[in-house]
């Protein structure tokens, strides 16, 4: 059996680990949350002390950390590559930067098996195995990995290695623009005086349905600041917003919202809600 390691089970990776477990991979995996790397041996995984452990005890290696966390998770004397063999496929799954795939590329070597394979889907469709991977790399690599991520979902090949960032970064660019399109069309109910629920529904009825149904979708948790720091990593690769005008004031809006009251953390079920409002129509 192949043996499968992941970096990072924070919300998207213990789903992705249970699956894995259940179709009797066997998995070693490494967190810096001692609390999530607990849960994940409760579950059936081999814990260690570092990514290096992880990589050095895998055919396979999927990492799920956040792309500010990519550089102490892969780089140094205790990251993935440390450990990497010649015949261990690294899957890079965060949404990151073509920069940082460069990096990567550059201090694993020309030869090592890399993926970057950013994931399409939330919580909920890792739980139900439909997330998407847009996978970047060699037929060789891909063709390794293939099988462990099927189990998790579908693999859709964009090109070679790099190319999976920039496809994601590129559908987030047209997705995320509808999520904050959806904040503004309540900040204008509140203008005008509307209702939510009316408007919501009404959302519901035309061709904004499926981004209305997913904002509104509870068992597809995701913390809305999340949101916000990936259009940050979406404006960071064009060196100059303005190329970008769309985005650029979809990323102040969404900082708005996560901003919106101190000590509050709202989830992105909050775009549909009051307490996202702008400050003379916000409620608690």
């Amino acid at each position: 059996m192949i043996a499968v390691g992941m970096v990072g089970v924070g919300d998207m990776g213990a789903q992705m680990l249970a699956r894995l477990l259940t179709a009797g991979f066997p998995v070693t995996a490494h967190d810096n949350d001692p609390v999530r790397l607990g849960s994940a041996a409760e579950a059936g995984a081999r814990p260690v002390d570092s990514a290096a452990d992880v990589a050095a005890g895998s055919d396979i290696v999927i990492s799920l950390v956040m792309s500010q966390d990519i550089p102490a998770a892969h780089f140094g004397e205790r990251g993935v590559l440390a450990g990497l063999g010649p015949d261990t496929v690294l899957v890079i799954g965060s949404t990151t930067t073509p920069e940082m795939a460069r990096q990567i590329r550059e201090r694993a070597g020309e030869q090592a098996l890399l993926v970057d394979a950013p994931i399409v889907g939330g919580v909920r469709y890792a739980r139900d195995g439909t997330v998407t991977f847009l996978a970047g790399g060699s037929a060789d690599a891909v063709d390794r990995a293939e099988p462990v991520l099927s189990t998790l979902g579908t693999v859709e090949r964009v090109g070679p290695f790099g190319s999976g960032v920039a496809y994601k970064l590129i559908t987030n660019a047209f997705v995320m623009a509808a999520e904050v399109g959806l904040r503004e069309a309540l900040d204008l109910t509140d203008i005008l005086g509307g209702d939510y629920a009316t408007a919501l529904r009404l959302f519901g009825l035309g061709p904004m349905a499926a981004v209305t149904a997913r904002a509104l979708d509870t068992s597809n948790p995701r913390p809305l600041r999340a949101s916000a720091q990936d259009f940050d990593t979406l404006l960071s690769v064009v060196g100059d917003p303005a190329l970008l005008p769309i985005s650029a004031a979809g990323r102040d809006r969404l900082w708005a919202a996560v901003d919106a009251a101190p000590g509050f953390e709202p989830e992105f079920v909050d775009l549909t809600r009051r307490t996202t409002a702008r400050g003379p129509y916000r409620a608690d």
